[in-house]
């Protein structure tokens, strides 16, 4: 049977890059005067990398052969490491339907049908040391992670440039983050910049999750331009310690289910501003901590933004009016820490008690494996921070069916392992994705919040 060849094509425009396949078109615009700092002589291969890494997932979805109208770009190898290692999200997202090994083979496979045409480009590469401004650009989404390295740019001197992805499929999310950002803006008089990123459109384009698998990378890539347009010394992702964690699945996969927020895959993306002739640095502030602790940073040390937060998954139909749909494991989670803190849900907008037994699905302390756990939860991995964190909610009187539960089954366990779960929690890790400057003045911070929760 003859293969129907799905041809891409990409072009540099004034502003930025345009896509196009299947009599469509994808702009990626760029502010103006973010993209004439950004060098002519990389802007071929950045549209090469940036049309490739947006559509690569298209040979999963259906597409019998993509040829591109343009030679391999430099990324590909770093594009195809990244998705053989982020497999493991998809598989937790099948919700024990899919194995690991089938998704690789389905991968490996598939990816033979990509062709590339057009001469080899050979740039001379050429370091324009001009990222030298003390500024950071980070992608922003007002969750925890997000609000933490804002305030603590500003806190170490480093100017913040926070840029949201605009993902066409996200509506609820949008709607709220454009209201926070209103607010945001009136009371610190900063700019969250939106960025609406078209080709977001391709994405989950026969009911499944591909096109989602490399996002973050992808987002890495947009900003790259940025970097230069700014000057900016660093690029700041919020990825927090919880992120290096493996778990081995059914099949003896050894498996990150965010292997993207991982410190090994953020050191190996720094590669992308070197091969674009930036020497401006990738690292993640928070990499020492786990998400209890950034919640206790966040909200004792800078609460005028703390109240900011968003963290929910936004996907439940709830959530078209509500900041929190109180229905996803991700709501649940933030809400049992902030009681663990003894903070008020109320303060960040949660209208409802999660701690109701109707909740217990959300949580995966209780082991419930439902569609509506994000993939970490799947994976089990949160696991002992929820304890602790229902621990030290139960020690200030939180009320609620699952605390019942909690006493009932798991109270002893919780007791038994305190020392060794506040140590883990509140204590401070690796810290290799960070500069000198960065770590010491950093690790100071973090010892003064932590020191008597560790």
């Amino acid at each position: 049977m003859k293969q129907t060849a799905t041809k891409v094509f990409r072009k540099v425009i004034p502003n930025g890059i345009e896509i196009s396949l299947e009599r469509k078109s994808y702009q990626i615009n760029y502010p103006a005067s973010v993209w004439k700092e950004f060098p002519d002589i990389y802007r071929q291969n950045f549209a090469d990398a940036l049309a490739y890494s947006l559509t690569m997932h298209l040979c999963l979805n259906g597409h019998d052969k993509i040829i591109y109208n343009f030679p391999p770009p430099q990324f590909e190898p770093y594009f195809f490491k990244g998705m053989i290692y982020s497999l493991g999200e998809t598989t937790l997202l099948g919700n024990g339907n899919v194995r690991t090994s089938d998704l690789l083979r389905l991968f490996y496979n598939r990816h033979l049908n990509i062709e590339f045409t057009g001469r080899p480009r050979y740039n001379r590469f050429k370091n324009l040391n001009r990222n030298t401004k003390n500024r950071a650009v980070i992608p922003f989404s007002f969750g925890k992670d997000s609000l933490l390295t804002f305030a603590l740019s500003r806190e170490l001197g480093i100017e913040p440039h926070a840029v949201f992805f605009r993902e066409p499929k996200s509506p609820f999310e949008n709607r709220h983050k454009r209201k926070l950002a209103d607010r945001f803006f009136e009371e610190f008089s900063t700019n969250v910049e939106f960025f609406p990123v078209s080709a977001g459109r391709l994405r989950q384009t026969s009911g499944n999750w591909w096109g989602w698998d490399m996002v973050l990378t992808q987002y890495t890539l947009l900003l790259l331009p940025y970097l230069f347009g700014l000057r900016a010394r660093y690029l700041f992702w919020a990825h927090e310690q919880s992120c290096n964690d493996f778990f081995c699945d059914t099949e003896g996969y050894m498996v990150n289910p965010v292997f993207e927020q991982s410190r090994n895959w953020l050191l190996t993306s720094n590669n992308l501003a070197r091969q674009l002739g930036s020497n401006s640095v990738f690292a993640s502030l928070l990499e020492p901590i786990h998400e209890i602790a950034i919640m206790k940073i966040l909200h004792s040390r800078y609460p005028a933004i703390g109240k900011y937060q968003m963290s929910c998954f936004s996907e439940e139909d709830s959530a078209a009016t509500k900041r929190w749909c109180g229905q996803c494991s991700k709501c649940a989670r933030i809400y049992v820490f902030m009681l663990a803190l003894g903070l008020d849900p109320k303060s960040v907008g949660f209208t409802e008690n999660l701690l109701v037994e109707r909740k217990q699905e959300l949580y995966s302390l209780f082991k419930k494996e439902t569609d509506k756990n994000g993939v970490y939860d799947q994976s089990g991995l949160g696991r002992d921070e929820q304890l602790l964190a229902f621990l030290m909610a139960y020690r200030l009187g939180a009320k609620g069916g699952l605390i019942k539960i909690f006493k009932k089954e798991y109270l002893s366990e919780a007791k038994s392992r305190e020392r060794e779960l506040r140590e883990k929690f509140f204590g401070i890790h690796t810290t290799d994705t960070l500069t000198y400057e960065l770590k010491s003045r950093l690790i100071k911070i973090y010892r003064d919040e932590l020191s008597e929760l560790s």
